[in-house]
């Protein structure tokens, strides 16, 4: 039997498919599906620049589920990244998530260009002089929010490429939060103000499809069956 290429095919071929393969889903993760692709959102997306503690990068992806931001980057300086599952909870299956590799295809530059490329704003965030605070980042335009190490923070070669670097401004004595709180703090501000200016959460109609075949393939007991 051919194998089955769904991700070449038409929006009404993609339909049928997923109403094929949907059936091996239980009523409550279909209407499951329904209802949260209705709030995943493409507006925002997450970068991570090379984590040193795949926990750290596991809880942050952990954040981007639950904010509904369905795409995450992740640039790893010395080897693939492997997700924790015990920390993201298994998250990690009903995103999209892209790795990019040093030694297999460039380093830094070419990673934010490629981030770049998306069409969205790049923001880096870091401390320092030229970083605006998040209260004054426009929640209009789409961006890719990075955050850097938990040690050093951002490269200085990432923010050369930001279009804008923002911070959290903080009223105590500490100059910073950890990562993990700060891709909190940072999604929540974005998503929520992305709302009240009206852009409204949902993917395109063959977006949402695309992605409701990767959650169902991701889901159902040897998905080879139906490729």
């Amino acid at each position: 039997m051919d194998r089955v290429n769904w991700k070449l095919m038409s929006l009404e071929e993609k339909q049928a498919f997923y109403a094929k393969i949907s059936l091996e889903l239980s009523d409550h993760k279909r209407q499951l599906f329904e209802r949260k692709i209705q709030h995943r959102t493409r507006h925002f997306s997450l970068a991570l620049e090379d984590m040193m503690k795949t926990q750290n990068a596991s809880a942050l992806m952990r954040t981007a589920d639950a904010f509904g931001v369905q795409r995450v980057d992740i640039y790893d300086k010395n080897e693939r990244f492997n997700v924790s599952s015990g920390i993201s909870k298994g998250v990690e299956k009903w995103l999209d998530t892209s790795f990019f590799n040093t030694y297999n295809e460039g380093g830094v530059a070419e990673w934010a260009e490629l981030l770049k490329y998306s069409g969205r704003k790049l923001y880096v965030t870091a401390l320092n002089a030229s970083a605006k605070p998040l209260h004054d980042i426009d929640p209009t335009i789409p961006a890719t929010i990075c955050f850097g190490n938990e040690q050093e923070g951002a490269s200085e070669e990432l923010l050369k490429y930001a279009d804008e670097v923002i911070y959290i401004p903080m009223k105590g004595f500490v100059e910073s939060f950890n990562v993990s709180v700060s891709c909190g703090i940072v999604l929540h501000h974005l998503t929520h103000k992305m709302e009240e200016a009206g852009i409204a959460r949902g993917l395109s109609q063959e977006d949402e499809i695309t992605t409701k075949i990767d959650w169902a393939l991701r889901t159902i007991p040897n998905p080879q069956r139906f490729l």
